[in-house]
């Protein structure tokens, strides 16, 4: 049994009116990262009505950055919370990366709570040889601040023809990186190196559809095979112009297949 954390003050939004949904952001990002995704369901265009709630994790944006190291289970007891606050649950939970993997464990512990699963950009464990590579960059960020990893992480978050069509969103996410608190950033990732889900996926018991991009590196469609393989019914799909921060690089493919799967 996981010991239950100091209750972190975290800073939502909620929007719109209709089925719940939570959208869940990546490592060193912020809620932000879902503003039109999460504008576009709240819309009254769309299709079936959205409410739409979103956080900035703790460590991340406008919550608060308790000590670390942090762990998943920090993470997803942190999203627990948040839903049981609310009070409309269970929620349709659409994650891209880090926020995937929250999802993943919020399924898995609490599946009271989740009634759909969207896992964007992902894995559902890390290869032993990937730990060296989360060190390193724990170590550069201790050493020199965000300033020193922001630019290698928006090259694996953007691919180089997206950097090069739209540098304004690039530099935006390089500025939203460079605003983190190099500490909190730090103990997200203790989190994210750590997760380790992919023998407890059987488990997930919702309708989930697990998004990859052709391009990424960090979370090459592999892993999110593996996921999808490993949870009963899953689908999945690759999306072939995207790398990591797919919601952000093919807006309008994976805005189609994730609102599908929404009002299926």
């Amino acid at each position: 049994m996981h010991d239950a954390s100091p209750v972190v003050r975290l800073h939502a939004l909620s929007q719109g009116r209709g089925a719940p949904v939570v959208l869940s952001h990546a490592l060193g990002l912020d809620l932000a990262m879902w503003d039109d995704y999460a504008a576009h369901l709240s819309s009254r265009s769309s299709p079936a009505g959205f409410e739409v709630l979103r956080h900035d994790h703790r460590g991340h944006g406008r919550s608060e950055v308790p000590p670390g190291p942090y762990s998943m289970d920090d993470l997803v007891d942190d999203a627990a919370r948040l839903i049981r606050e609310w009070n409309k649950g269970p929620v349709a939970w659409v994650g891209l990366s880090m926020g995937a993997m929250v999802g993943q464990g919020l399924a898995i512990r609490y599946p009271d709570l989740v009634s759909r699963l969207v896992l964007a950009n992902t894995t559902s464990s890390y290869p032993e040889e990937a730990m060296a590579g989360w060190m390193r960059r724990i170590d550069t960020v201790r050493a020199g601040g965000m300033a020193a990893v922001a630019d290698m992480i928006v090259e694996r978050y953007l691919h180089s023809e997206f950097r090069r069509d739209r540098p304004d969103v690039a530099q935006s996410i390089r500025d939203r990186l460079l605003d983190d608190d190099p500490q909190g950033y730090v103990a997200s990732c203790a989190a994210v190196a750590q997760v380790d889900w992919t023998e407890r996926l059987a488990l997930i018991r919702v309708p989930t559809l697990v998004i990859a991009g052709a391009l990424d590196a960090g979370a090459p469609p592999a892993m999110g095979e593996i996921i999808a393989k490993r949870v009963p019914g899953a689908m999945f799909h690759v999306i072939e112009d995207a790398s990591h921060l797919s919601v952000v690089e093919a807006p309008h493919r994976f805005r189609g297949v994730v609102d599908a799967f929404l009002q299926a």
